[in-house]
């Protein structure tokens, strides 16, 4: 098992720094928690056992040792590496932090601050592989910028009485979640590849390919992901694809206000 992916890992061997290498935690050079131990003669990274967390689930560092060891030990697989860059890339190459934040989902993209969030209660490998899927989105927030971009411009026309596409106002809401349900299965194969070639070639464990099972499975295709993507959780009483549907009627709603302004000061009631 790789160093810096098991639960319980010794420290990396730290690669040289590439330019995709700020896909890291904020803590540049961590150490780690505990006792500072003696050194030996013998001691090297591989010596050092990773000591358990006695950080707050409030700190956004929580797991900043962690989260280094793992991004640098998966950076060792091409596939890995290529998918950092493209995430530095569609960031205009600022920084990406990982840091711990208690949110409902276990990880998350937020672009405003351009941090991937991960829950405090992730650990391990599923931590690891959660921080690659998050990558995905960041790799491809520009097509999700392009997807809300065009529905504003064409809701705006729609409100206006000029052309528009996509049929009625439903239709289109619907059209706007599937585009984007879309951009995550893409993200999802490019995880999974990205995770068999880890696991064939780098002795990763199992688990890390969340989304292996399910593609292979449940999920061979867009259209059977698509409509999994649209059952109701028992507890919220919502589906996955009703977080866009409702990021729609955001958008329509910003679109409507735009409209009503422009009239206001064109005069037109």
């Amino acid at each position: 098992m790789p160093r810096g992916i098991s639960k319980v890992g010794s420290g990396p061997s730290l690669p040289v720094k590439r330019k995709h290498d700020d896909l890291t935690s904020p803590i540049r050079k961590p150490e780690v928690e505990g006792p500072p131990q003696k050194k030996q003669r013998t001691q090297g990274p591989d010596a050092v056992q990773q000591q358990p967390v006695k950080k707050p689930s409030t700190d956004p560092s929580m797991h900043a040792v962690y989260d280094k060891m793992a991004h640098e030990e998966m950076l060792k697989n091409p596939k890995y590496a290529a998918l950092a860059d493209d995430a530095s890339k569609a960031s205009d190459g600022k920084t990406i932090n990982v840091v711990t934040k208690d949110q409902v989902h276990g990880g998350m993209f937020y672009k405003k601050d351009n941090q991937i969030g991960l829950r405090p209660d992730l650990t391990g490998p599923k931590r690891a592989s959660v921080m690659a899927f998050e990558a995905t989105n960041v790799a491809q927030q520009k097509r999700f910028s392009t997807v809300t971009g065009e529905a504003f411009r064409n809701e705006v026309n729609a409100l206006s009485g000029k052309h528009s596409v996509g049929g009625d106002l439903n239709t289109r809401r619907e059209n706007f979640a599937k585009n984007m349900e879309r951009i995550e299965y893409d993200g999802i194969k490019r995880h999974h590849d990205v995770m068999k070639h880890g696991i064939d070639n780098q002795g990763w464990p199992k688990e890390m390919d969340r989304f292996g099972k399910r593609l292979e499975g449940a999920d061979p295709s867009f259209d059977s992901y698509w409509a999994r993507q649209n059952v109701k959780n028992d507890a919220t009483g919502k589906s996955h694809s009703d977080v866009y549907r409702a990021q729609f009627d955001n958008i329509h709603a910003t679109a409507q206000k735009a409209v009503d302004e422009m009239k206001a000061k064109q005069g037109v009631k």
